[in-house]
């Protein structure tokens, strides 16, 4: 039960800042992002149904919190999938949170790691820090090592993460011998050349 309230409120904190770093994508979409987060709600929903990825995004933010439409979880997850779909990682660690969660669809651990691995392949260091927390959660304290690791290089550098992996990768160490911490070190090189 402890795990399970820990593991909860960490997927949570890493996912809470995932609406603000859209904005962090290249000038093009930046400038659509910051257009699509202050549209009224008709225009965004229509924006969506035509497919865009940035109105998706956006919409599902507010179905999620019940912001100017009714909170709908469901809907949120779907919007955020569609948006994930067409390779926006904040949607994409999302999704993976709503997977690992059980959160407006069925908890299904295999695709929150799908999820967490294409956000993490763009750079975000929250979907790394939740891969190495379900790694921990299985007792695989290499892999999470790895993953923690990588949770520090990413490109989308979020400070409280690269803290709290720090901290993580100290605790687990002493688990492991100096050879496993090596592999889980090249491990993460060779995860971040295939990317």
């Amino acid at each position: 039960m402890k795990k399970t309230l820990i593991s909860t409120f960490l997927f949570g904190l890493i996912s809470i800042q995932a609406h603000a770093d859209y904005v962090t994508q290249p000038q093009s979409v930046a400038a659509q992002a910051a257009r699509y987060s202050v549209m009224g709600i008709d225009e965004l929903q229509r924006a969506s149904k035509a497919g865009q990825a940035g109105a998706q995004f956006y919409l599902a933010t507010r179905y999620q919190y019940g912001k100017d439409v009714a909170k709908d979880e469901k809907q949120a997850f779907s919007l955020f999938k569609a948006a994930a779909d067409q390779g926006i990682s904040a949607a994409q660690l999302n999704v993976g949170r709503m997977y690992a969660d059980g959160i407006g669809v069925k908890k299904d651990e295999a695709l929150a790691r799908k999820y967490f691995e294409k956000a993490a392949s763009h750079g975000d260091n929250r979907a790394s820090f939740n891969l190495a927390m379900m790694e921990e959660q299985k007792k695989n304290y290499m892999g999470a090592y790895q993953w923690y690791e990588l949770s520090t290089r990413d490109g989308m550098l979020d400070t409280k993460v690269i803290k709290l992996s720090e901290g993580k990768k100290t605790a687990l160490a002493a688990n492991l011998t100096q050879d496993q911490i090596r592999t889980a070190r090249d491990r993460a090189d060779k995860w971040i050349q295939a990317q």
